[in-house]
C-alpha cells in the first residue's frame, strides 16, 4: 500500500430487509404501549437539528432537480447521516470539530452529551416497539498497518458499541468478503454489497448497519386496493395502484397543505404523509414544513379522525452526494486542506480530509407496512382548516418516517411518481 495517499472511509448501512430471512416481529405474542425515550434538554437539541436539516436537505435536491429538468422519487436518512457524521466527528479536532459540531446541533453540549445521545438512541430505537425489528449494529474496518488510534478506536466501542476488526487491506478479496459479508447479515441480505473494491488509498471503513421493518397499526387489506389516478407534477394523469382503508389518522389540514399520519406497530414509529394544497407543489412548501413551528404542530397535533385513506403502493431506490450540501451548512474545513483529524490518527493538519459524504436509500410500502434502507459513506483522504372525509395522496407528496416520543426523523423523502420502482 502506498502511504503518500491515505484514505478513510466511513460506511453507514440503514436498512430493513425485503429479502426477509429473520422471523418477523409481527409474531409477538402482545403489544405493549409505546415506551417514550426521554431525552435531555441538550439531547432534544440534537435531534430537532437533525430533522430540520432533513427538509433543508430536501430543498436544496428539489432546487438541483428544477435546473436540471430532472424530477425523480427521493429519500434521504437523517438519522443515518447523523450517525456517520457523528461518528467521524469523535475522530475531529479543532475548528473542523467545531464546525460538524455546529451544523449537527451539538453546540454548548459537550462531548460526552452528544455521545450519549446516540448511545441513547441506538440502545432505545430497538426498545420502542415489540411489533417492529429495529436493529442497530456498528463496526471498524482498517488496514493492519494504519496507525490508527486506539483511543478512537475505544470511543466507538463505548458509545457505538461497535466492533474493531483489522484486516490486510492488501488482500483486497478477502477484505472485501469480510466487509459485505458482515453489511449483508445485519442487514438481513438487503444490501448484499457495500463495496466493489478497496483502492490502494483506502485505509478505514466505519460502518453503521440499522434494519427497520415495522407493520402497519392498521392495515390495508389487499382485496381493496385498485387505481387511483395521479397527477403528476407536469400535469400528466396516470394511473397506480393504491391502497384505501377507513384509519383513525391523527391529521394538520391546512391552505398550503394537508398531512395524516399512520402509525405503526404499538405507535413508537409513524410516518406521515404531506400533500401540497391547491396551487402549491412540493418545492413551495419545503420551507413551511422546515419551520420549527410548523414541522412540531404537524408531530404534536391531537386532532384525530377516522378518514377514508387512499395511499399509492411504491418502492424506489436513490442514490445522493451530500458533499456540497454539508458544506452550506458550514462544515467546510473537513473537506479541504484545513481539515484536522488528529482524533484518529496523527498526520499534518489537511493531510486527513473527508472526500465524499455519499447515501443510497431504498423503500417498499405496502398493504403489510413499512421497509426502508440506507447506505451512508463518508470518506477521507490526505490528499485533497379542518379534515374532509378522506385523505388522498393523489399527486406528489411527502412522507417521513420518525419515532413518536423524541420525534427522530429516521427517514423522509418525496413520491414523485409511485410507479417508478429502482431498487438499484
Amino acid at each position: 500500500m502506498k502511504w503518500g495517499s491515505i484514505l478513510l472511509l466511513c460506511m453507514l448501512v440503514l436498512t430493513s430487509a425485503s429479502c426477509n430471512k429473520e422471523a418477523d416481529p409481527v409474531d409477538q405474542p402482545q403489544n405493549k404501549p409505546a415506551p417514550e425515550i426521554l431525552l435531555t434538554k441538550g439531547e432534544t437539541k440534537v435531534s430537532s437539528t437533525g430533522n430540520l436539516i432533513a427538509f433543508e436537505f430536501l430543498e436544496m435536491i428539489t432546487r438541483e432537480e428544477v435546473i436540471s429538468g430532472k424530477k425523480e422519487n427521493v429519500m434521504i436518512s437523517p438519522l443515518s447521516l447523523n450517525l456517520a457524521m457523528a461518528m467521524a466527528w469523535n475522530g475531529a479536532t479543532g475548528n473542523t470539530k467545531d464546525q460538524i459540531k455546529e451544523a449537527l446541533g451539538f453546540v454548548g453540549d459537550t462531548d460526552q452529551d452528544i455521545n450519549s445521545f446516540f448511545k441513547k438512541m441506538t440502545d432505545a430505537l430497538p426498545e420502542a416497539d415489540a411489533l417492529s425489528k429495529i436493529l442497530i449494529a456498528n463496526s471498524v474496518w482498517y488496514d493492519k498497518p494504519f496507525p490508527v488510534k486506539p483511543s478512537f478506536l475505544q470511543t466507538n466501542r463505548d458509545w457505538f458499541n461497535a466492533a474493531t476488526y483489522d484486516l490486510d487491506f492488501g488482500n483486497t478479496q478477502e477484505s472485501l468478503n469480510a466487509i459485505n459479508s458482515w453489511c449483508s447479515q445485519k442487514t438481513n441480505g438487503m444490501i448484499e454489497k457495500i463495496l466493489d473494491k478497496i483502492s490502494e488509498n483506502e485505509v478505514m471503513f466505519l460502518i453503521n448497519a440499522l434494519y427497520f421493518k415495522a407493520p402497519w397499526k392498521d392495515k390495508f387489506d389487499p382485496s381493496k386496493t385498485a387505481p387511483m389516478t395521479f397527477t403528476l407534477e407536469n400535469g400528466e394523469s396516470i394511473n397506480v395502484p393504491a391502497m384505501s382503508g377507513d384509519i383513525t389518522v391523527n391529521y394538520f389540514y391546512g391552505s398550503k397543505f394537508n398531512s395524516a399520519t399512520l402509525p405503526f406497530g404499538n405507535g413508537a414509529f409513524k410516518m406521515t404523509l404531506i400533500v401540497p394544497g391547491e396551487g402549491m407543489d412540493i418545492q413551495k412548501i419545503y420551507s413551511e414544513i422546515g419551520s420549527p413551528g410548523t414541522w412540531d404542530n404537524i408531530v404534536n397535533s391531537k386532532q384525530s379522525s377516522k378518514l377514508k385513506v387512499y395511499l399509492p403502493k411504491f418502492k424506489f431506490g436513490y442514490k445522493i452526494e451530500f458533499n456540497d450540501m454539508l458544506k452550506s451548512l458550514g462544515i467546510t474545513d473537513a473537506f479541504n486542506e484545513n481539515a484536522t483529524f488528529g482524533g484518529i490518527a496523527d498526520f499534518p493538519p489537511g493531510d486527513l480530509r473527508i472526500s465524499k459524504v455519499l447515501q443510497k436509500t431504498a423503500i417498499e410500502i405496502n398493504e403489510e407496512g413499512g421497509e426502508a434502507s440506507a447506505v451512508t459513506s463518508v470518506g477521507f483522504d490526505v490528499t485533497s382548516a379542518g379534515p374532509g372525509k378522506e385523505f388522498r395522496a393523489n399527486k406528489p407528496f411527502l412522507f417521513i418516517i420518525w419515532e413518536q416520543s423524541t420525534g427522530t426523523i429516521l427517514f423522509a423523502g418525496k413520491v414523485e411518481n409511485p410507479t417508478k420502482s429502482s431498487l438499484g
